[in-house]
C-alpha cells in the first residue's frame, strides 16, 4: 500500500492524519524532496522523512498539527537538531480530515435535496428509510441506504455508532419522535442531532421527551438549519447544510432551535 492509499482508507476510517512531506532539502540531509509520513489521530506512523531527530521532530510537529487542525510549513536546521549532517530541510505538515459519517433518517424531498449538498462538503451519507422504493435514487448518488423500522433503528446499532451526525426527517412526526427518542437513549454523544419541524412540533417533541425521563442535550437542533427564509426543499436543504457546516467549525450562527440555545 503506498502512502496515498493509506491516507485514503484512514481517512475514510473517520481518522484525522497529518502528512508531513519534505518540500526543500540542502545535500546530506537524511530526507529527499518528496520523502513523506502519514501520522495518524489513532497513533499509527507510515512512510519517512529520513529517521533520526529530523523525523522526532516532524512527529512532534504533526502531533500539534493534529491538535489544531492548522497545516504549516517548518524550517529545520540539523545541526540545531543535533545531526552532524549538517544542513537543512523544509517540511510541508498538512492536516487531513477525516470523512466524517452521515445518517439521514428519512429519503423523503429534504433528504434528496440534501445528499448530495452534504456528500459536496466531505460526508458520506447512509440513508436509513422504512421505505425500500427510496433506495434506488440514493445508490444512483453514492449513498449506503438502510431499510429499516423506525421503531427499531438499534437492530442497526453499526450505523448509529459511526455517525457523530444525524438528521431526522422521516414521513411521519410520530416516527420523527421515535427515532429522536432512541438516539437520545442510545448514551452516545453525537456532534449533531437536527430535527426537522414547526415550533409548535418541537414544543410537543420536547415535552413528550421530558415527560419520559428524557434530557435533550445541547447537540440537538430543533427546528432545524439556519435562519435563511427558506421555503422550498432544495432552500431547506442548503439551510440545513450550512448549519452543520457551523456546527463542525465551532462557529456561531443564527439557529432556528428553540432549545438548548443558552448552552
Amino acid at each position: 500500500m503506498n502512502i496515498f492509499s493509506k491516507c485514503d482508507h484512514v481517512l475514510a476510517s473517520g481518522i484525522n492524519a497529518v502528512l508531513a512531506t519534505i518540500i526543500d532539502a540542502s545535500a546530506g540531509t537524511p530526507g529527499k524532496p518528496g520523502f513523506k509520513l502519514l501520522v495518524t489521530a489513532n497513533g499509527e506512523l507510515f512512510g519517512t522523512v529520513g529517521g533520526g531527530a529530523l523525523e522526532n521532530r516532524a512527529i512532534e510537529e504533526a502531533r500539534r498539527v493534529l491538535e489544531t487542525g492548522r497545516s504549516r510549513v517548518f524550517h529545520f536546521n540539523m545541526a540545531d537538531l543535533g545531526m552532524e549532517c549538517g544542513g537543512s530541510a523544509d517540511l510541508l505538515i498538512e492536516f487531513l480530515e477525516a470523512v466524517s459519517p452521515f445518517v439521514l433518517f428519512g429519503g423523503g424531498h429534504i433528504g434528496r435535496a440534501l445528499c448530495p449538498i452534504l456528500q459536496s462538503i466531505g460526508f458520506t451519507v447512509t440513508v436509513y428509510d422504512a421505505r425500500t422504493e427510496i433506495t434506488g435514487y440514493f445508490k444512483e448518488k453514492g449513498a449506503q441506504v438502510v431499510p429499516g423500522d423506525y421503531n427499531d433503528i438499534n437492530s442497526h446499532a453499526g450505523v448509529i455508532r459511526s455517525a457523530d451526525y444525524c438528521i431526522i426527517a422521516t414521513h411521519g412526526h410520530e416516527h420523527d419522535y421515535e427515532v429522536l427518542r432512541q438516539l437520545l437513549l442510545t448514551g452516545k454523544s453525537f456532534r449533531y442531532i437536527g430535527l426537522i419541524g414547526s415550533k409548535r412540533k418541537v414544543e410537543v417533541t420536547v415535552k413528550r421527551l421530558e415527560d419520559e425521563g428524557v434530557s435533550i442535550p445541547p447537540y440537538v437542533y430543533t427546528p432545524i438549519g439556519l435562519k435563511t427564509g427558506a421555503v422550498t426543499a432544495g432552500e431547506i436543504a442548503v439551510s440545513i447544510a450550512a448549519e452543520v457546516v457551523a456546527v463542525k467549525n465551532n462557529y456561531k450562527a443564527d439557529h432556528m432551535r428553540i432549545v438548548n440555545t443558552e448552552k
